[in-house]
């Protein structure tokens, strides 16, 4: 079975800035010692990514 766009069947757009909040916050822990979850990642620092989701998200829909 071939993997359906998350961007292109979503119909909720704050989960697909959340996942890529999310993936984009995984990806970085590899720099450090010990890896922070998501969920402990704190207020300030969810916060910027999530906006780095709505920029990565936006980026992939403007042509």
């Amino acid at each position: 079975m071939m993997a359906r766009c998350l961007l292109c069947t979503s119909n909720d757009e704050q989960a697909v800035i959340e996942h890529l909040a999310k993936a984009m916050w995984d990806s970085r822990q590899g720099e450090f010692e010990v890896a922070t979850p998501w969920e402990d990642a704190g207020p300030t620092w969810q916060w910027k990514f999530r906006e780095m989701g709505v920029a990565a998200r936006h980026a992939m829909l403007v042509k």
